[in-house]
């Protein structure tokens, strides 16, 4: 029987320690983090609400953060189908004497984190965007990079949910859909 020399061991430890590595860095990608976000009480600051239970929701508006630096092949679909289960949950939330239908209004999407997008992550918003269209609710589109809306502009989808969809930052973000609820519910009462 022969013995392994120790520098065959340690090599043999840094390849395992390598791949498993690049199986985390895969599965993230694939998978990325996607947050329910709500605000910190009295300021105008977003987070995770797992995180930071003391966030509360804001009233009609589902806010969720992108929490990967591509919105490609490989995780587009994943993050609609999390999204769409985020508003079924939602909309399904009560008991029997309280339970609201259509509690959420507006979806709105932090993409702060999302460097880049391809044709399949436009894709996925532009699905995400016509089931959320089939339940009654908006998107809107808070803090996309520079290279993100470039391509959201060229591909048409900033046009299909509107400009005045798109903000700089999720509080305007918030603030402005909660000002369109607002003077929408004004206006069908006249």
């Amino acid at each position: 029987m022969q013995r392994s020399s120790p520098n065959t061991l340690r090599r043999w430890g840094s390849l395992n320690s390598v791949t498993i590595s690049f199986g985390k860095i895969l599965l993230h990608s694939i998978r990325p983090g996607v947050e329910l976000l709500g605000r910190l009480p009295r300021t105008d600051i977003f987070c995770e609400m797992s995180q930071y239970p003391m966030a509360t929701k804001s009233p009609g508006i589902l806010t969720i953060r992108i929490n990967s630096g591509l919105l490609c092949f490989a995780n587009a679909n994943f993050v609609r189908e999390r999204v769409m289960r985020w508003v079924e949950q939602e909309e399904d939330y009560g008991t029997e004497e309280t339970h609201v239908k259509g509690r959420v209004q507006v979806v709105v999407l932090d993409m702060s984190n999302v460097m880049n997008v391809d044709t399949s992550g436009i894709s996925a918003l532009e699905e995400l965007h016509k089931k959320l269209l089939l339940h009654g609710i908006g998107l809107a589109v808070a803090n996309p990079r520079w290279q993100v809306i470039h391509k959201l502009k060229l591909a048409k989808f900033v046009d299909k949910i509107g400009r005045e969809r798109v903000f700089l930052t999720v509080g305007e973000a918030v603030d402005g859909c909660l000002g369109s609820k607002v003077a929408a519910a004004a206006l069908s009462k006249c």
